[in-house]
């Protein structure tokens, strides 16, 4: 259960931080607008992300796609710059 919870909060938190860049940069529209957007879909992100952390058969998957999702992400949206 703690390692839930870890996976959760924090971790949750860092997926959903480079699922905003990724966002912020491939989002129509003027930069203060895309960027505006994804801060708000950044809360509907972490809220799904922290109820499959929960869902999921294992722990040890949960951290495998989240760490999958976060460095595809980061990844592109360094790519995206």
């Amino acid at each position: 259960m703690i390692a839930r919870i870890v996976l959760a909060a924090p971790g949750g938190y860092a997926v959903m931080a480079a699922c905003t860049m990724l966002l912020a940069r491939v989002l129509p529209g003027e930069a203060l607008d895309r960027t505006l957007w994804a801060t708000m879909l950044s809360f509907a992100i972490y809220a799904c992300l922290v109820v499959w952390t929960f869902a999921a058969r294992s722990a040890l998957r949960a951290g495998a796609v989240m760490l999958a999702i976060g460095l595809a992400a980061g990844l592109l949206a360094r790519w995206a710059a």
